[in-house]
C-alpha cells in the first residue's frame, strides 16, 4: 500500500511549524507519522520545537538547502526512501522551506522507487496575512506556492485589518482551493483526501490505502482553450483528481480542478510561469498522459 504524502508550504514565518505541531498533537496517537523538515539553515530549532509536543513521531531533517534544487533531488530521494524503509510510517508530511517550489515535489515522488511507495495527497499553504504585502522579490515564489495548494490557511487572521484584501488576492491566484481563516493555525486537520477516500477509520484499523499514482506535467508551450478542454474531457473521468494551470495562446491561463470527472475551469488573465498540471489516478500512466498533452501544444 502506498503512503499518503502531504506538503506544508508557506513563506518564512507564516506558521508552518505551528501547523506541524497541530498535526502531530492531533494524529500521532492514532497513526505512525513521518515528518520531513526542509530548511536552508543548518539548525535544529524547529525540530526541537516539534519534539516539545511530547508526542511520538519520526523526523527526517533536510538542511542542506531546498530539497527541490536539482543538485539535491537525488540525495533527498535516497534519504526519503531509507526513512520509509526504516520506519514504515502511515503518513508522511513535508514542511518545505519558505522558498521552495512545491510543484517539484510531485515530480520527485512520481518517479523511480518513490513512486512505488508514496503518492501526493494534500498541499496545505500557510499564508501570512499580516506580512502578505511585504514579501518583496519573493512574491513570485509565494504566489506559486499559493497557486498549487489544495487548502489555503489565512493565518494570523486576527491581526491585519486588510484580511479581506488578502483573501481576495489569494482567491484570484487559486480560485479552487479551500480557504480557511486561522489563528496560530488552529483548525481541525484532516490527513485524509476525500478524492480517494483514504480516511483512517480508527487508531487500530486504518482503511487500506489505494494504489494510486501522482504525476505531473510541466511545459513552457501554450495551447488553445478548445484543445485544453478536449484534453481534460479525455482524462478527467479516469482520474481521482486533476489540478493545475494551462497556459493559453490568447495570453491567459486556464485554472483547472477536476474531481471524479467533474471539470471546473476558470480563465485567468496573464500567463502562469509554465503549464503545470497534477493528476492522481490508478487508470493511466504518466507516459500516456504526457503523450496526450504534447499532442495539443
Amino acid at each position: 500500500m502506498k503512503i499518503p504524502f502531504h506538503i506544508v508550504s508557506g513563506f518564512l514565518g507564516s506558521g508552518k511549524t505551528t501547523l506541524l505541531k497541530r498535526i502531530i498533537e492531533s494524529h500521532s496517537d492514532k497513526i505512525k507519522l513521518g515528518i520531513i523538515q526542509n530548511e536552508f539553515a543548518n539548525s535544529n530549532i524547529d525540530g526541537v520545537e516539534l519534539k516539545s509536543t511530547g508526542k511520538d513521531f519520526h523526523l527526517l531533517k533536510i538542511n542542506k538547502g531546498s530539497v527541490f534544487c536539482v543538485c539535491l533531488l537525488g540525495d533527498f530521494s535516497r534519504s526519503l526512501e531509507n526513512f520509509i524503509n526504516e520506519y514504515q510510517p502511515d503518513a508522511l508530511i513535508l514542511e518545505t522551506s519558505g522558498l521552495s517550489d512545491t510543484t517539484a515535489v510531485s515530480e520527485v515522488i512520481s518517479t523511480g522507487k518513490l513512486n512505488e511507495k508514496v503518492y501526493l495527497a494534500t498541499n496545505w499553504c500557510v499564508v501570512d496575512t499580516l506580512n502578505f504585502a511585504r514579501t518583496g522579490l519573493m512574491g513570485q515564489r509565494v504566489a506559486h506556492q499559493i497557486r498549487m495548494a489544495d487548502v489555503l490557511l489565512l493565518n494570523k487572521a486576527d491581526l491585519p485589518e486588510e484580511i479581506g484584501q488578502v483573501e481576495r488576492a489569494v482567491r484570484e491566484m487559486n480560485p479552487f482551493a479551500e480557504t480557511i481563516k486561522t489563528v496560530y493555525c488552529n483548525f481541525e486537520v484532516q490527513l485524509g483526501d476525500p478524492a480517494v477516500e483514504k480516511l483512517y477509520s480508527s487508531p487500530i484499523n486504518p482503511l487500506g490505502r489505494p494504489e494510486v499514482n501522482s504525476m505531473v506535467i510541466k511545459s513552457g508551450r501554450k495551447t488553445t482553450l478548445e484543445k485544453a478542454m478536449e484534453f481534460l474531457h479525455q482524462w478527467a473521468g479516469m482520474a481521482y483528481r486533476i489540478k493545475g494551470y494551462i497556459n493559453l495562446k490568447n495570453g491567459n491561463t486556464l485554472a483547472v480542478q477536476c474531481v471524479y470527472g467533474n471539470i471546473n475551469c476558470c480563465e485567468i488573465p496573464g500567463s502562469y510561469y509554465s503549464s503545470e498540471i497534477i493528476a492522481l489516478t490508478d487508470r493511466f500512466t504518466l507516459h500516456e498522459w504526457n503523450r496526450s498533452f504534447k499532442s495539443i501544444i
